[in-house]
């Protein structure tokens, strides 16, 4: 409920009218909370789910048309998809070595594509203009976003990344798979040795507790980096869309674009980061630092 109340924004009339007629639009609803829009077998299907769900499928209708045919020279499609490839193979070489970097590529690059498609997706025409009218409210436009009970309509699509379960369930799996990964390149022990040890009592332990709390602190800082950014953004593009309507949103479209990019790269980033330091154990960060000085 916290969260609620601190980013809800009270519905209120723009001074666009028509004679008598009232206000065309009014502001829109600002809610953290994503909107059920139906069940099924009790599961609850939220706008920001079936977006997330679409943002999977638009992923996959760039790499399938992109390898269906792959040919020696590429061509189209291929082309883009191989130059970006490499990129990020580069990126993830350059990072983590070339051994862990080719085992990570596919994880961080799917996270990346991922989170870029549901970050674009606020851009998209339809996305929280599409929606249900709110039962008694008779919106003008109909499913359309569009009249003088125009805020009063339940959304179809919403980005993805607006809803914190979103974000923070993604940022669960890349804290997850960081220390699977650490387990199976350290083993057990040095991987826990990490975080409980005795060896300089008592520093390396209360060392190893920080560093335990670091990982958890990783979850929070990773979901809400990444929906604070994306909510900013969609309330931004909803309120300059509601203030000039057609064209106000349209200016800051390029921004929002770079944004979602750049969230994008930094989330696939620091995953890829955090995953190089899990297959990395304290001596061989000791060696490498001595080796540097």
């Amino acid at each position: 409920m916290f969260w609620t109340h601190l980013f809800s924004v009270t519905q209120g009339q723009l001074p666009l009218t028509v004679g008598a007629a009232g206000p065309l639009w009014q502001l829109p609803n600002f809610d953290v909370n994503p909107d059920i829009l139906f069940n099924i077998l009790g599961f609850p299907v939220s706008n920001t789910l079936i977006s997330a769900v679409l943002a999977s499928v638009l992923t996959m209708l760039i790499f399938i048309p992109a390898t269906r045919k792959m040919t020696i020279v590429p061509k189209g499609m291929q082309n883009l998809v191989e130059w970006v490839a490499m990129l990020l193979i580069d990126f993830c070489e350059e990072v983590a070595g070339k051994q862990w970097g080719r085992k990570f590529f596919p994880l961080v690059t799917t996270i990346f594509f991922y989170v870029l498609m549901g970050n674009w997706m606020e851009i998209l025409p339809g996305v929280e203009s599409f929606g249900t009218p709110l039962p008694g409210a008779h919106a003008t436009g109909g499913i359309f976003l569009f009249g003088v009970n125009s805020n009063q309509i339940t959304p179809w699509l919403r980005p993805p990344a607006t809803d914190v379960n979103f974000t923070i369930s993604l940022a669960i799996i890349s804290v997850v798979v960081t220390q699977i990964y650490g387990f199976r390149a350290l083993g057990a022990g040095v991987h826990i040795g990490k975080y409980i040890t005795f060896r300089e009592f008592p520093l390396g332990l209360i060392v190893g507790i920080f560093e335990m709390i670091t990982e958890l602190a990783r979850i929070i800082s990773f979901s809400f980096r990444l929906f604070g950014n994306l909510f900013a953004g969609d309330v931004l593009l909803l309120v300059m869309g509601t203030l000039v309507p057609a064209l106000g949103a349209t200016v800051f479209y390029p921004l929002e674009l770079f944004v979602g990019f750049i969230q994008a790269f930094v989330f696939a980033a620091l995953t890829l980061v955090f995953l190089s330091l899990a297959v990395t154990g304290h001596d061989e960060e000791h060696a490498t630092a001595e080796a540097h000085h």
